[in-house]
């Protein structure tokens, strides 16, 4: 690397790294105040709600880099523009497409970066936020927990739902539950029917995915076993029970989402709304490596000053639009059954080919 390509990539990051923590701020002290509605309740406490918080961050930085590459590249390589050495460069005969190179490669590290997250971190975060609320938001008596679920106590516990008295032998982070027994009783007390299953997976609407199951008929002077590959269920756990110990889809690695993808589809069920969360986490890089980009022909095309509240309201403006219309995106392809692939991952592919397109203009 160059000392221009140095110069180049410490005043990019000197932009990002302000901006990041600026919206990391903002957005952190907005998460908070929603998890302080819920302190008080139980034994949910500030620390814990602190601690929330902090589980969250790491899934928030992946959502805010497209945006914080953008406004940091205005602001740190706009300050090189405003003092004319992007135009010296350019009077030593360093084309655009040059300058443009180690932003780049840059963006390359950040997108490993991100994936290093989606896959890695993030999933493993937002279980522990998960165990977190079940710990302190939820009465013992609610979640049939004997004792507390945290680190180093027995996560086994006993619920009751619809009739049948169910074990959870544990959960687990993506999204499944193991060593999950029911029991039916009859009027008198009596056992007549019990299901053993190694691995239940949530599937959608409360329906679980029942792997390798032993289900028994108990009589009254026999018991019949039946083996079975798999088998759905209904309401293994209550509303409040999964949307507190179960983490959402949008927090599983995107090849854990892939093949929730391919579970739902197996068993005939919508797909869709799952489809576009996985290439929405597949449009982050071209997103991002598109709004690095795109803030070179904005500071390349000009030769004026341009202080930094107007960069900061531009930025924010195409930032503000892109994520829009990232939304809208996920919706339509929803609505009107477009090609969810392509849908989603048309404003990151729209971004990146405008600041292709802009910067041999300006080259």
């Amino acid at each position: 690397m160059t000392k221009i390509d140095r110069y180049l990539s410490t005043s990019f990051l000197g932009g990002c790294v302000p901006v990041l923590l600026l919206l990391l701020s903002l957005f952190s002290f907005l998460a908070l105040s929603e998890e302080l509605e819920d302190v008080g309740e139980g034994a949910y406490e500030l620390a814990d709600a602190l601690l929330v918080v902090v589980y969250t961050t790491p899934a928030l930085v992946v959502d805010l880099l497209p945006v914080t590459v953008l406004l940091g590249g205005l602001l740190g390589l706009g300050a090189l523009a405003n003092n004319l050495e992007l135009i010296s460069m350019r009077a030593a005969a360093i084309t655009p497409v040059r300058l443009a190179f180690p932003i780049i490669k840059l963006s390359v590290v950040l997108i490993a970066v991100v994936m290093l997250l989606q896959n890695l971190v993030i999933p493993r975060v937002e279980y522990n936020a998960a165990q977190l609320r079940a710990k302190t938001l939820m009465d013992p008596g609610l979640a049939g927990l004997e004792e507390e679920m945290g680190v180093g106590v027995n996560k086994e516990f006993w619920t009751r739902n619809k009739g049948y008295f169910i074990r959870i032998g544990l959960v687990q982070a993506n999204r499944t539950l193991a060593g999950v027994e029911i029991y039916q009783l009859d009027e008198r007390g009596n056992l007549v029917k019990a299901v053993q299953t190694p691995t239940a997976e949530l599937l959608q609407d409360n329906t679980w995915l029942l792997h390798n199951v032993r289900e028994t008929q108990v009589g009254a002077t026999d018991a019949k076993t039946e083996f079975k590959d798999r088998l759905l269920w209904e309401a293994l756990l209550s509303e409040e029970q999964t949307r507190v110990l179960i983490t959402p889809a949008s927090s599983l690695a995107p090849a854990d989402l892939w093949r929730f993808i391919q579970r739902l589809e197996e068993n005939n069920m919508n797909s869709e709304s799952s489809r576009v969360m996985f290439w929405r986490q597949m449009s982050i890089p071209l997103g991002l490596l598109g709004m690095a980009l795109l803030s070179l022909p904005f500071l390349l095309g000009s030769t004026r000053s341009v202080s930094v509240g107007q960069r900061v309201a531009m930025g924010g403006l195409i930032g503000i639009t892109y994520y829009l219309v990232q939304q809208i995106s996920g919706h339509l392809a929803g609505i009107l059954h477009w090609n969810v692939a392509l849908t989603v991952m048309a404003p990151g592919l729209i971004i990146l080919g405008i600041a292709i397109i802009l910067l041999k203009r300006t080259n």
